[in-house]
């Protein structure tokens, strides 16, 4: 008896990444960020940067201290949603790898509005924010989307 022909779903169905790999992966991705972004806000710290920020469109009055742990506890919460819409576009997308990576940076560079907006904030602040964003992003969507392509740090599969 012979196959017919391959559906056209068994491809892409196949390449799903299990979501404990996927899992995995932004977990370690995550750490690495919170570390690169921990040391990072350190570094300007120990510059004399005194980091403080207001809400976006908020008063003065409302300024708080970026205390250190601060980028890791943020990167961690977004960590959790940043899972699950890796676990849906790996699901839902033909292309899972190269939509996650367009999904991914988009929503980092809309997540620079609010450093970028808040209230009664230095420019050192913002600044050191907004890198600390580009950072985090520069580790996880090229991890994570490596992930989602099904190929391992060694360029393997």
């Amino acid at each position: 008896m012979t196959a017919g022909p391959a559906s056209p779903h068994s491809d892409t169905a196949a390449a799903r990444v299990p979501f404990r790999a996927l899992l995995w992966t932004s977990l370690i991705a995550s750490g690495f960020a919170a570390a690169a972004t921990e040391a990072f806000s350190a570094v300007v710290r120990a510059a004399g940067v005194h980091l403080a920020v207001g809400d976006p469109g908020g008063s003065a009055s409302s300024v708080v201290p970026v205390n250190a742990g601060a980028c890791a506890i943020s990167i961690a919460m977004v960590m959790v949603v940043g899972t699950g819409i890796a676990a849906l576009i790996n699901r839902r997308s033909s292309r899972p790898a190269r939509t996650y990576v367009i999904v991914a940076s988009v929503l980092a560079l809309v997540s620079l509005v609010a450093p970028l907006t808040a209230a009664a904030t230095s420019t050192g602040t913002k600044l050191t924010l907004v890198a600390a964003h580009l950072i985090a992003a520069a580790i996880i969507v090229p991890l994570v989307g490596r992930r989602l392509a099904g190929t391992r740090q060694d360029g393997s599969r």
